[in-house]
């Protein structure tokens, strides 16, 4: 039986001679780091603990195989074919997977810290408790997958779908989200500070009780959406349509409403302390006794109609 360095050295000899068929090779443990083995075929490979660290493996065939606490940190997987593979506690940080097909494939638990998945299609798939710490996932298809508890910190999701995901409990702090679709996602107990939602669609989306602390929301529309218990402390919200929103217990401290439309907005029991509402719409909107003496106002709209005289701060 060939040991670990007689497999790689037998498998680079065989590659390097125009083989490309690999098919249910037992390669468990071997070092194969830094090997280039592009468009070969590794279906149904035993895989298992195998070092595969910063490995070639652009439109590999790899359906099938069992990556079980393999390690690709750094590897080049563009294209590859990953459906019904076995990656349990697989290392896919800095691995670049743009293309690559994950069908039929449970990704929970999985390490894609860094990883690159642009314009990549996870439609559905399972990725609960995955790291994606700071993933690339520009214009990525992730709607309808299972995100829940997963670390999302600082990822890119710039243009990505995330429309009916269940983001349920995932951390989203400082991710980048904006012109994102999260249109029917679910956010209850996500943490969305610092997190940046610029032009993304976030219809039927309920904010309650969520950390959007130093958020921005700018230009967005959220004409009836609840905030109620929501952590808006610092957000951003300039020029935000809020009309009919419920923010009844919300933390709008220090929040910057600037020109926000809150026509008919409840506002009952929230914290305005510091808020900026210069140029804010308030007609018709529910306050408490004394707001006034809790926020920034100049040229904002009352709730009976009439326009502030205050004068404008410098």
């Amino acid at each position: 039986m060939l040991n670990h360095i007689a497999k790689r050295r037998n498998l680079i000899e065989r590659y390097s001679q125009g083989e490309r068929n690999f098919e249910g090779l037992d390669l468990k443990g071997v070092d194969l780091s830094k090997v280039d083995l592009s468009h070969a075929i590794l279906r149904n490979t035993n895989l298992i603990f195998a070092n595969l660290w910063e490995a070639t493996l652009c439109d590999t065939d790899l359906s099938g195989a069992n990556l079980s606490d393999a390690d690709l940190c750094g590897a080049s997987l563009l294209d590859a074919n990953l459906s019904n593979a076995n990656i349990s506690r697989t290392n896919f940080s800095y691995a670049g997977l743009s293309g690559a097909k994950f069908d039929n494939v449970i990704l929970s638990n999985a390490n894609f810290r860094i990883a690159i998945l642009n314009c990549t299609n996870l439609h559905g798939l399972d990725f609960r408790n995955a790291n994606l710490n700071k993933a690339y996932l520009l214009e990525t298809n992730l709607s309808n997958s299972d995100l829940s508890n997963a670390n999302l910190h600082h990822a890119f999701l710039f243009r990505a779908n995330l429309s009916r995901a269940n983001l349920q409990n995932a951390d989203l702090s400082e991710a980048d989200l904006s012109e994102a679709s999260l249109h029917g996602a679910n956010l209850t107990g996500a943490n969305l500070s610092e997190v940046d939602l610029r032009e993304a669609d976030l219809d039927g989306i309920d904010f309650t009780d969520i950390n959007l602390r130093l958020a921005n929301l700018s230009g967005l529309n959220l004409s009836n959406v609840n905030f109620v218990g929501c952590n808006l402390s610092k957000a951003i919200l300039q020029n935000t349509i809020l009309r009919g929103a419920c923010f009844n217990g919300a933390n709008l401290w220090n929040a910057d409403l600037t020109g926000a439309d809150l026509t008919g907005a409840n506002l009952v029991g929230a914290d305005l302390r510091g808020a900026n509402l210069e140029s804010a719409n308030l007609k018709n909107a529910s306050l408490d006794v004394g707001w006034m003496d809790l926020v920034r106002i100049c040229q904002t709209t009352l709730p009976d109609g009439n326009v502030s005289t205050r004068i404008c701060r410098v």
